[in-house]
């Protein structure tokens, strides 16, 4: 009878770890859905005053704005900043590094109406690929900021104007150089 009993309290036993292992696993699919709730959050006012060529790229709302105090590119060590901000049909990304030494660099891309402008200055040693020439300026405002943007395009068209974002959140880390 001892055995019988033994075997019993096994097998409620192993019926309660199974219940608690199906609700861990129902918890953490729950948990899973978090992160894409958080997409939205990571978004803040951003504006956007640009001229590349004869066009003009005006946008006032929500956007991606990152800031990563430690980054890399091509194995140097740089702060970075990236805006993105999409509404279909138009879509501003820009990319800025800070190295400890050396120029800033940055890649900034427009697309409007099938229209595309786009300018890369990130160059380290012989990685890279130089698109276009320009200069950047980040005018700090609280946890926000404004860049300054004057450059030439890949095709030649004057770039210039600014992208000012209310606040920067946390970039997350990707693999790679």
């Amino acid at each position: 009878m001892m055995t019988m009993g033994f075997m019993l309290n096994s097998r409620r036993t192993s019926l309660v770890v199974t219940g608690l292992m199906i609700a861990a696993t129902v918890a953490a699919a729950a948990q899973r859905r978090v992160p894409e709730a958080r997409v939205d959050s990571k978004t803040v006012p951003v504006t956007i005053a640009l001229k590349a060529g004869a066009d003009t790229y005006a946008y006032s709302g929500k956007a991606s704005c990152t800031h990563a105090p430690v980054a890399s590119i091509y194995g140097v060590r740089a702060e970075q900043w990236s805006v993105e901000q999409s509404d279909g049909a138009r879509e501003a990304m820009l990319t800025v590094w800070h190295p400890s030494s050396g120029p800033d660099m940055f890649s900034l891309t427009l697309s409007n109406a099938g229209k595309r402008q786009s300018v890369n200055t990130v160059k380290v040693g012989a990685a890279g690929s130089l698109q276009g020439s320009g200069t950047i300026a980040l005018a700090r405002e609280g946890t926000g900021g404004t860049f300054t943007i004057n450059a030439l395009g890949a095709t030649g068209a004057k770039i210039s104007g600014t992208i000012k974002c209310d606040a920067f959140t946390a970039a997350i880390a990707e693999g790679g150089d």
